[in-house]
């Protein structure tokens, strides 16, 4: 067992060490290219060599707690006074010396130079997120040898995407807590300077895609008289002003402009089988109760086997949440693969709204069915009541009815049932003297929002 001077003469031997090779770098450019490519790979591998140390040294200060001074908060506050880096530095340094001992053979790797810190990076965010089961099955011998054989193969980016997939296949839940985490911290500030409209603003992963959906789609690209960042900042005007002319089809049919996603179709069908041999309907007295929260939702209708999730264009994990929006107000499409995972045929869409249909349900409904909301039919997307994926409800007047963006995601997220109002809609019926009011109930038969006719009282009594 080495002594804590052992210690650290040892790393003063490494410093001196590292202070001559820097000295020696200043006539690198003399070397040869071989020489200079050996060099570089010998400091890739010391540099994981000194993550590992790092990483046991961090371990050891929060067991013994020696580190954290008065005005400390924690150990991240105090490795951050330690080090002068920050607290966002040092969070990663301790997050990472976290999954590196519970992933040993992970920890190895990245002391032998074969696994990148990069990768261990990526992996140390997607452990944190983890909920206890992903967690405990991303520290299995099994799962870290497989882990590491990744790393050694894959790109940054798809070792990341590819870690997320299995903490999603594992454990839906930390998806579903993430993306609330992401949606609760949304903004956007709009200020107006002598120099022009500054635009600040963060979405959540899903919004993000949407909105880079949209400006591709408006087919501005670089060229020599504007760059990237300029061409993207004109495709939003040119979104915004489509949408503001009444040219925007997208609105107009009901469709949003959504980034497109893929998951296997037994996967979709096992997903919403789950969800409805979950679902236990309790009938209670008819009063309002705290809402369930979204993990707590995703917890009770998670499906009992595990599935590959849902991902957008770029990787991305879509939460379960989500995919239910969009199978509730999107396009599905088809696409055969044979055995090497190559597309062999692209079937029709299926199961929209029509444009006739939208303007009934419009007329009927004349903005968001929740009871209180005020948003205008316009801005407002149609929800099939009897879910199209989970509950093989059917597309027609009777089954739809508006939300607006904001209540659509909440009708999903916790899993509500709605009930309509009055008498069946029907075509003939033309325009009604009010519209239709709604009821909105969690899967134990609770109420979550119920209509009272006065707007004011329900929106005090659901927020």
């Amino acid at each position: 067992m080495p002594t804590t001077a052992g210690g650290a003469g040892a790393a003063a031997s490494l410093t001196s060490a590292a202070r001559a090779l820097a000295a020696a770098c200043t006539r690198c450019a003399d070397w040869t290219a071989a020489d200079r490519a050996a060099a570089l790979r010998e400091l890739e591998r010391a540099s994981g060599a000194l993550a590992m140390a790092r990483s046991r040294l961090l371990v050891a200060e929060r067991d013994e707690g020696t580190a954290i001074r008065p005005g400390d908060r924690d150990l991240v506050a105090a490795r951050a006074r330690q080090a002068r880096t920050g607290l966002g530095e040092a969070r990663r340094e301790i997050r990472l010396a976290d999954a590196l001992e519970a992933m040993p053979a992970v920890e190895q790797a990245v002391g032998d130079g074969r696994l990148p810190l990069a990768h261990a990076d990526a992996l140390a965010r997607a452990n944190a997120r983890a909920g206890e089961n992903a967690q405990r099955r991303l520290a299995e011998p099994e799962t870290q040898a497989e882990l590491v054989r990744m790393a050694e193969r894959l790109p940054l980016r798809d070792f990341a995407a590819a870690t997320d997939r299995m903490v999603a296949r594992w454990d839906p839940t930390s998806v579903e807590r993430d993306h609330a985490a992401q949606r609760a911290a949304r903004f956007l500030i709009l200020t107006q300077r002598p120099d022009g409209t500054h635009v600040r603003g963060r979405l959540d992963r899903v919004a993000g895609a949407a909105l880079r959906a949209a400006l591709d789609g408006m087919g501005i690209a670089p060229d020599a008289e504007r760059s990237k960042e300029q061409a993207d900042a004109d495709a939003l005007v040119a979104a915004v002003e489509r949408g503001t002319s009444g040219t925007a089809g997208v609105r107009r049919t009901g469709r949003p402009a959504e980034p497109s996603a893929a998951q296997a179709w037994d996967d979709v069908q096992r997903d919403a089988d789950s969800r409805v041999s979950g679902r236990s309907v309790r009938p209670t007295v008819c009063v309002l109760v705290p809402a369930e929260t979204v993990a707590e939702v995703a917890a009770r209708r998670a499906p009992t086997a595990e599935t590959e999730p849902a991902l957008l264009d770029d990787g991305t994990v879509l939460p379960m949440s989500e995919l239910g929006r969009f199978l509730c107000d999107s396009e599905i499409g088809r696409l055969v693969l044979d055995a090497d995972s190559t597309p062999l045929d692209a079937g029709r869409t299926e199961r929209l709204f029509t444009a006739a249909q939208r303007r009934a349900i419009i007329v009927r409904d004349r903005g968001c069915g929740w009871n209180g909301c005020d948003v205008p039919a316009a801005y407002c997307e149609i929800h099939h009541i009897r879910w199209w994926d989970r509950d093989r409800g059917p597309t027609d007047l009777e089954n739809g009815v508006l939300l607006c963006s904001h209540h659509h995601h909440t009708v999903h997220a916790h899993d509500l049932a709605i009930t309509r109002l009055g008498p069946p809609a029907r075509p003939g019926d033309g325009v009604w003297a009010e519209p239709r009011r709604y009821e909105f109930r969690d899967p134990y038969g609770r109420a979550f929002s119920v209509p009272t006719g006065d707007p004011v009282a329900d929106l005090e009594r659901t927020g």
